[in-house]
């Protein structure tokens, strides 16, 4: 049984209080600034303070960052303000307030992802056995929020974090996030394929993942003309049952999905049929049933969502009693 205390935790206070986050908005706003570019002078402003090296991938948010910083940065309160704020955000977990309180309808109306508070992310991780070497991957991967707390449970034992998302300035958060928290002993690789059409990198990792953790967009329609997952040749034409077929197609045997599903999957009759096919292939090793309103204080929803833990099927599973749990 996983002992999960969240609903204080996921309501508990915000780390960024909204005023401070209104107070930055409208200093920008003197200058004609607003929404992705205030984001892009904030994550400069980590990569200056926190020394980061760069990439390629974060080579743009440098070049946007350091032209407009020039300009705002005229502001010395402005700056201070800022960079005071980043200062005591050690560990990079204000950059996902920052970005979703800037481009937040971007991101949420438009692809159907809600933000995953930390406190869920940190018991989902916690259901990842520790081992050396263990490739991780979060498909969905958002604002690296799954993969930061990996980073931390596994601390210096060795891991490849994998990290993938279709949008990339996400992409670009989620390694500036990683770069700030994790180790010499953690490789890091960063994909932006559409998982849904997964492409020749994601296809190499087929077979090789050992964990897959994620909060993956919910029940999206999807439109293809053919596909290869049975979950959506069976009339499942979604997002939910095309990222289960993926987490199948990347896990070695016996590998490990922790990941957030819509209620209805667990609930429904409609999705009978669904559940019966995924048991074929996946042990199914507990359902959390979370409560209500878990994302009201990262994404301003009360979307219901449990957390499902599946182990693919594979030559040491064993048929233990499944395990539900209610928060």
């Amino acid at each position: 049984m996983y002992n999960l205390n969240l609903d204080q935790k996921v309501r508990g206070k915000r780390m960024l209080e909204t005023k401070a986050l209104k107070d930055i908005e409208l200093a920008f706003r003197q200058f004609g600034y607003e929404g992705e570019d205030v984001f892009n002078v904030i994550a400069y402003s980590y990569i200056d303070v926190f020394a980061i090296e760069t990439t390629k991938k974060l080579d743009k948010i440098i070049m946007k960052g350091r032209c407009l910083s020039e300009i705002v940065f005229q502001d010395k309160t402005l700056q201070e303000i800022i960079y005071c704020h980043i200062k005591k955000d050690i560990n990079g977990k204000n950059l996902p307030i920052f970005y979703q309180y800037f481009l937040a309808k971007r991101f949420r109306d438009i692809t159907g992802k809600f933000f995953t508070p930390h406190a869920i992310a940190e018991q989902m991780v916690s259901m990842l056995p520790i081992k050396s070497d263990a490739l991780i991957m979060d498909p969905t991967c958002g604002s690296g929020t799954f993969l930061k707390e990996a980073g931390e449970r596994w601390q210096y034992t060795p891991c490849h974090l994998i990290a993938n998302d279709v949008d990339e300035m996400l992409v670009c958060l989620t390694e500036l996030v990683l770069r700030i928290n994790t180790n010499q002993s953690h490789n890091i690789s960063l994909f932006t394929s559409n998982i849904y059409r997964p492409d020749q990198e994601i296809q190499t990792l087929f077979g090789q993942v050992d964990y897959i953790v994620a909060n993956p967009p919910f029940s999206l329609s999807i439109n293809l003309l053919e596909s290869q997952s049975d979950l959506f040749n069976l009339g499942y034409r979604n997002s939910d049952a095309l990222f289960i077929d993926l987490a199948l197609e990347l896990l070695k045997p016996d590998g490990r999905l922790v990941c957030l599903l819509p209620h209805s999957i667990i609930s429904n009759k409609e999705y009978e049929k669904l559940r019966q096919s995924v048991e074929k292939s996946w042990l199914l090793t507990a359902v959390i049933i979370l409560p209500e309103g878990v994302f009201q204080s990262t994404s301003n929803t009360t979307t219901r969502a449990d957390i499902i833990v599946l182990d693919k099927k594979g030559k040491n599973t064993r048929l233990f009693g499944n395990c539900y749990a209610n928060n």
